[in-house]
């Protein structure tokens, strides 16, 4: 099979996709393996460099060296095409959906990434894009929001990135009126915090919103957090964060857990949607689960 990495010096600390790559080479060239390699230039890129590698209908496996958005991006080009592999060495400042899997460490020992066998997993179908990991709408999105912009600030990683940004949207507004259909059940009308759709587990830099969530089920985890004061919030974060909530009894009243293949939102007026860290208001967004639509490359095999 052909052999694509795509790297991007954007992702994490500055250069440090340099030192994969260098690993990456001298792998390749003891090994015989004709590697072909690209940088990307801007957002977007990634998609594109990967769109064109899938397009020749040829087998080819493609790494991305980058974080969650790397990843996102070739998935995105990569989707029901059965002829393409995609993996990641993760060096973002994130990583998330890599933990639904294992370590990452696990993930950037390049013998067992170039050897890894690909697991059928799903993804999600939105209006706007396909997304792999997580989709949400409230205040983990508006969240996600203000981290991009955290992010940017020197020094501050990305767990970091979200725990400012938490702060900042935690002292504004608390709650969304927002009408929630899942496999066209009865509508759930009310003031939520939040409503999340899950394939993989982990976002925001290692919160666990969906930790039953299983990539390969042909499922999407939904789990739906009505409206709660500041206080409160702030003593249940610890255990959301643990992935502790779905049996919680702290949560047994405001939570909302289902299984199901579609979660339809709308509201009067707009709520910030996250899908898989790219955000924007919208008044109406579904999420839809597109079974095993993507190889993805797991060193050592499946453990999630």
């Amino acid at each position: 099979m052909r052999c694509l990495v795509i790297y991007n010096p954007a992702a994490g600390k500055k250069g440090a996709y340099r030192g994969v790559r260098e690993q990456i080479r001298c792998y390749c060239q003891k090994e015989g393996i004709d590697l072909e390699e690209a940088v990307t230039q801007f957002p977007g890129h990634a998609e594109k460099i990967a769109e064109a590698a899938a397009r020749t209908g040829e087998p080819v496996k493609i790494y991305g060296v980058g974080g969650d958005g790397t990843l996102c991006e070739i998935a995105g080009a990569a989707a029901g095409r059965n002829h393409v592999q995609v993996g990641i060495f993760p060096v973002g400042s994130g990583n998330d959906y890599i933990r639904t899997f294992g370590s990452q460490e696990r993930f950037l020992q390049v013998e067992a990434q170039m050897k890894a066998q690909p697991v059928k997993v799903d993804m999600i179908q939105t209006e706007k894009m396909l997304s792999l990991n997580l989709c949400s709408a409230g205040l983990d999105a508006a969240v996600a929001l203000h981290m991009a912009k955290f992010k940017k600030l020197p020094l501050v990683s990305g767990p970091m990135a979200y725990n400012l940004a938490l702060v900042k949207c935690v002292l504004g507004k608390m709650g969304n009126d927002l009408k929630v259909t899942i496999d066209g059940h009865p509508p759930i009308q009310d003031r939520f915090l939040f409503a999340l759709a899950g394939s993989g587990r982990y976002y925001g830099g290692g919160y666990c919103g969906a930790p039953e969530a299983d990539p390969s089920d042909g499922l999407l985890d939904f789990v739906l957090i009505r409206r709660v004061g500041r206080l409160r919030l702030a003593k249940l974060l610890s255990e959301y964060k643990k992935g502790k909530h779905l049996r919680s009894g702290a949560f047994q009243d405001i939570l909302i857990f289902m299984r199901g293949k579609r979660m339809e939102i709308t509201c009067e007026q707009s709520v910030v949607v996250n899908f898989d860290g790219e955000c924007q208001p919208l008044s109406q967004i579904s999420f839809r689960v597109l079974p095993q639509a993507l190889n993805f490359l797991v060193p050592g095999g499946k453990q999630a």
